[in-house]
């Protein structure tokens, strides 16, 4: 079996967004003024991460790492024209995914924003109920 290529690394704005969002600056970071603002104030040069990145589990990054990866979809392929919606049936689905259009926002300027401002808005307008309890299945291999 082929190995799946990987995406390009994330840059920092979006990994500090994200973080900001699942608010790992109050929560975990050990640096008291990302605590105190309340967003991520220090970043690993190396790495360009976060430095409250560090101080997560194997677990908590690895769920960490797939909202980073929702974020970097919606921010990516959030437009009018497309034909994702970010609305899924399951409950701690759609949570994640509402969770991901907040923190993609920032993320875009000029001509990127008014697009995802006009998705944002035909997202919330077409919004279907929430069918199914817990969260998505992962698909068949």
């Amino acid at each position: 079996m082929a190995d799946r290529p990987q995406p390009p690394p994330s840059d920092l704005a979006l990994l500090v967004r994200a973080a900001e969002m699942l608010a790992l600056p109050q929560r975990v970071c050990r640096i008291r003024s990302c605590r105190r603002r309340g967003y991520c104030a220090w970043f690993f040069h190396d790495t360009q991460e976060p430095c409250c990145l560090g101080h997560l589990d194997a677990e908590q990054r690895r769920l960490f790492d797939d909202f980073v990866q929702i974020v970097r979809a919606v921010r990516d392929f959030g437009n009018s024209r497309g034909k994702l919606a970010f609305a899924s049936p399951w409950r701690e689905t759609r949570a994640l995914q509402d969770a991901a259009v907040e923190a993609a926002r920032p993320l875009l300027h000029g001509a990127a924003l008014a697009e995802y401002r006009a998705f944002a808005a035909a997202r919330a307008k077409n919004r279907l109920p929430v069918r199914y309890e817990g969260d998505e299945p992962p698909l068949p291999r």
